[in-house]
C-alpha cells in the first residue's frame, strides 16, 4: 500500500493506496479546492481560539456533510433539482450525529476525560454549517460569509466564550469511520481529547451521497 505525506505549514496530506485522507487542524480556515467525484474521505479541524494546542495542525481542505432533509417532499419543479439532496431521513441522521458522539466520548473516557453531551444549539450550527459546504461544493472551517465556528455558534445561541473548537470532514460513510479518521489526525484528536469540553453537537448533511460532517465543541 503506498502512502504519502505532505506537510503543508503544518498541515498534513496522506495518500493511502486508491483513498486520500487530508487533515488539517488550526486557527487558519482551508483554501477550497475542487470536489473529488469519488468522495473520497476528507478531515479538518479548528482548535480553541483562545488556547490552540501545541503542535496542532489544521486539516486540509475538502467537503462535509449538508443538513438533514426536511421532514415533507418538495413540490414538483420543471427547473433542475439541487445538486445536493440529502440522501438520509432526518431520523437516520440523528442517529448517526448521535453515534458519533457515543463513539468520541469512548475515546474521552480511555483519556481520562468526562463525557460530553449534546448541546442541541451546537448540533444546529454544525448542520447549518455542514449544508452549506455541501449545497455550495466548498470546503473550509470559514464560511462562504466570511462566518468562523464561533460565529456560527453565536448565531446559534450558544456563548462566544465557551466554543471550544470544530471538526470537519467529507466522504466518510459511517460514524465509526468518520471518527476513526478524526482520531488518526493529531489537530482533530486535540480537540475530540479536550478534557476542558463539556458539550459538542453533531450537524450531518449530504450532497448527492457523500456525507459532511461537522463537529463541534464546547466549555459551557
Amino acid at each position: 500500500m503506498l502512502v504519502h505525506v505532505l506537510a503543508l505549514g503544518g498541515g498534513l496530506f496522506g495518500l493511502l493506496g486508491a483513498g486520500v485522507i487530508a487533515i488539517e487542524a488550526g486557527a487558519v480556515p482551508g483554501a477550497n479546492v475542487t470536489i473529488d467525484t469519488q468522495a473520497t474521505p476528507v478531515t479538518s479541524a479548528t482548535p480553541d481560539p483562545s488556547a490552540a494546542p501545541s503542535g496542532a495542525v489544521e486539516p486540509t481542505p475538502a467537503t462535509s456533510a449538508t443538513a438533514a432533509p426536511p421532514a415533507t417532499t418538495p413540490p414538483p419543479t420543471t427547473t433542475s433539482p439541487r445538486p445536493a439532496p440529502t440522501s438520509a431521513a432526518p431520523d437516520r441522521v440523528t442517529a448517526m450525529e448521535d453515534e458519533v458522539t457515543a463513539l468520541i466520548n469512548k475515546e474521552r473516557s480511555k483519556a481520562g476525560c468526562q463525557a460530553v453531551r449534546t448541546d442541541e444549539r451546537m448540533r444546529t450550527a454544525g448542520r447549518a454549517h455542514s449544508a452549506d459546504m455541501a449545497n455550495n461544493n466548498y470546503f473550509s472551517h470559514t464560511g462562504l460569509d466570511g462566518s468562523s465556528f464561533v460565529d456560527r455558534l453565536v448565531r446559534a445561541g450558544y456563548p462566544r466564550s465557551g466554543a471550544a473548537g470544530e471538526n470537519i470532514a467529507y466522504g466518510y460513510r459511517t460514524a465509526q469511520d468518520v471518527v476513526t479518521g478524526w482520531m488518526n489526525s493529531e489537530g482533530h484528536r486535540n480537540n475530540i481529547l479536550n478534557c476542558s469540553a463539556k458539550v459538542t453537537g453533531v450537524g450531518l448533511a449530504y450532497r448527492g451521497n457523500t456525507p459532511y460532517w461537522t463537529q463541534l465543541f464546547g466549555r459551557t
